[in-house]
């Protein structure tokens, strides 16, 4: 999950990558590009609606009840 405004969203790791960029495409038809590093990968979170793309430091793991 990450923080949004008072929420916090959730989804599924699709795609990890620690060198060069990560781009998904949006419903809306936009490109959404992180960049990625060893320290600091770009992940790919598969959802509900949009996929997003965050930084490895963006993320809380959560973990099952």
């Amino acid at each position: 999950s990450w923080q949004w405004g008072g929420s916090k969203p959730s989804g599924t790791v699709a795609e990890v990558k620690e060198h060069g960029d990560l781009s998904i495409q949006s419903n809306k038809g936009n490109t959404i590009t992180k960049n990625a590093s060893p320290d600091d990968p770009a992940v790919h979170l598969a959802r509900e609606g949009n996929d997003v793309v965050k930084r490895a430091h963006e993320l809380t793991v959560d973990k099952p009840a």
